[in-house]
């Protein structure tokens, strides 16, 4: 059988690995870190090599393989530049899987980190970095730097030593995982008082047109660094496209989710969180009759509302193993992506079905958007539970429909 190996430095590099292992070819996925190796599927046909690799030890791992998929990140350049090289002492051809870049205007854009730092060092006001963990050293050059600067990188061992190293105090780093709202960037754009946003174009799926977007909403100028240079390759589609060909798979237009109508009367459904998600759930959820738990270390008022109405069970305190015990559904709604997991995880093991708020693909079922209309009911959501906001607008042009029917009889 013929094998593939995907240097996977990006969600897209994660997409097409799953894609492949889905359909019964045999790929590796290599990934520089723990986080690239945690997101990826436990699956069959799938294998996960970690770890940072050098030009020979990438030149000794890809002799076995038949297809070589470069999905790093735009801005790896030097693992993109060996993997080619490997490739080239092996005999061997790299295809590119590239991110398609977005169109955008009113940036001052810079070749480098460098260039851009000289720009910013002759400054006022704050500065707000989402450009990795990999080159800091320039940022130190800025004046004031360890006041001005605030940077945002993933939250692990490496990336805060490398914020250490660079000289940046506690206080200036954040350390978050991603995906980003605009909402949550513009919160974090707002706390600090940024006056400038300094970005790379990692183009829709790196979450750059929700910086973009909050920056100009809070009046923040935004300092882009450039790709290194315009790549010739194949998008995520079109790499779909090309191994469907070479190993004659055959898909059929499917959805990802059943849509199906249960009873929930008298069903323990178990909520963790009480913020504005979870308190949404929670609404829908008390209509059909759920004998409700909602645990959370703190609760929006709603909840304490509904809970002082013995409409539903509040434990105040944080998720705990065992919280899941006799629960016919689960929600994990809490803004810790860690204890989301956690939730889901537990849910699994259990074979409780799990809906995880900020991980679609975690997900065993969808909140739909409802219609009810007399004896008419339904729920719409979008093809693989991605786009809410296509399903509120269907469900409310059915709702308006159905008044409008009522009306008229």
């Amino acid at each position: 059988m013929k094998k593939v190996i995907v240097f996977a430095g990006t969600n897209e590099g994660r997409k097409l690995s799953t894609f492949l292992a889905e359909n019964g070819v045999e790929v590796t996925a290599a990934v520089a870190t723990g986080y690239g190796s945690l997101v990826m599927p436990d699956m069959p046909f799938l294998s996960v090599k970690e770890g940072r690799l050098s030009l020979e030890e990438i030149t000794e791992l890809i002799k076995s393989y038949d297809y070589i998929v470069d999905a790093t990140h735009p801005y790896a350049k030097i693992i993109s530049e060996n993997v080619k090289e490997a490739a080239k002492r092996c005999g061997k051809a790299v295809m590119r899987l590239v991110r398609p870049s977005l169109e955008y205007e009113n940036v001052l854009e810079f070749s480098s980190i460098e260039a851009a730092c000289a720009y910013l060092n002759g400054t006022e006001g704050n500065i707000f970095v989402t450009t990795g963990s990999k080159e800091l050293l320039p940022y130190s050059k800025i004046e004031n730097y360890r006041e001005r600067v605030f940077v945002r990188v993933l939250p692990t061992a490496e990336a805060i030593k490398a914020c250490s190293d660079a000289g940046f105090s506690a206080t200036n780093i954040i350390c978050m995982q991603g995906p980003f709202s605009e909402n949550m960037n513009l919160a974090t754009m707002g706390q600090i008082n940024a006056k400038f946003l300094v970005t790379k174009e990692t183009g829709k799926s790196g979450g750059f047109q929700e910086k973009i977007d909050a920056a100009r909403k809070l009046g923040t100028k935004v300092i882009l660094i450039g790709r290194p240079c315009k790549e010739e390759g194949m998008t995520l589609e079109e790499m779909f496209i090309y191994f469907q060909k070479e190993f004659g798979i055959t898909q059929e237009e499917s959805l990802s989710h059943f849509p199906m109508f249960i009873s929930l009367k008298n069903k323990k459904v178990v909520v963790i969180g009480g913020g504005r998600i979870a308190t949404r759930r929670v609404q829908v959820l008390i209509r059909y009759g759920a004998e409700l738990v909602v645990i959370a270390a703190c609760q929006s008022e709603s909840i304490k509302l509904l809970a002082g109405e013995n409409k539903l069970t509040l434990i105040e305190r944080n998720y705990l193993p065992g919280d899941l015990n006799g629960a016919f559904m689960a929600i994990a709604a809490t803004d810790d992506r860690d204890v989301n997991e956690k939730v889901c995880n537990d849910a699994r093991k259990e074979g409780i079905p799990v809906n995880v708020c900020d991980r679609k693909e975690l997900c065993d079922f969808y909140f739909p958007a409802i219609f009810e209309n007399g004896e008419v009911t339904g729920g719409l959501i979008s093809k693989d539970g991605s786009n809410h906001k296509a399903a509120k607008e269907t469900a409310a042009r059915i709702r308006e429909f159905l008044k409008n029917r009522r009306e008229q009889t």
